[in-house]
């Protein structure tokens, strides 16, 4: 596991293609934006099934409620730092 430190307004990329933008920080939440190509599709992790019930990288239908496709522009999501 590779482990970054970033600061606000700062950005990682993935793959060449998949930027992560450090969007905001409050408290022990940081909000992050991603920009992907349309094709790429982006998960939160709970919302993903367990390994055994998951079928080619898609989630579970009974969590598909909930997922995000991301496409060129830049999408704010939340996350918890530990």
């Amino acid at each position: 596991m590779l482990i970054l430190s970033r600061r606000l307004d700062e950005s990682l990329v993935i793959g060449g293609n998949i930027e992560v933008i450090i969007t905001g920080i409050s408290g022990n939440k940081v909000s992050l934006g991603i920009a992907a190509p349309p094709d790429v599709s982006v998960f939160r992790k709970e919302l993903c099934a367990s390994p055994r019930e998951q079928t080619a990288g898609n989630p579970s239908s009974s969590s598909r409620k909930k997922y995000w496709k991301t496409s060129v522009n830049v999408q704010s999501l939340t996350t918890f730092i530990r």
